[in-house]
């Protein structure tokens, strides 16, 4: 069994440096790895849990960048 405690403090440095310099691509990777491969999660529990973090602490940037993404 997995114990799920929060993210680690050098990781949430890292994604909040990586959203802010637009980098939120690599972030969401990142998180994304992260949760599969720390809490052992299958790819669409950890996909969901990566969108729901975004969307929580950075709800401006994935907008954006999902616009952004869209129109090229």
């Amino acid at each position: 069994m997995v114990v799920r405690r929060g993210l680690p403090d050098e990781l949430q440095t890292l994604l909040k440096r990586l959203v802010a310099n637009g980098s939120v691509r690599i972030a969401g990777t990142l998180l994304y790895a992260w949760f599969r491969r720390c809490w052992e999660l299958d790819d669409e529990t950890a996909a969901y849990y990566m969108r729901r973090y975004f969307e929580k602490y950075f709800s401006r940037q994935p907008q954006s960048h999902r616009k952004h993404a869209g129109a090229k």
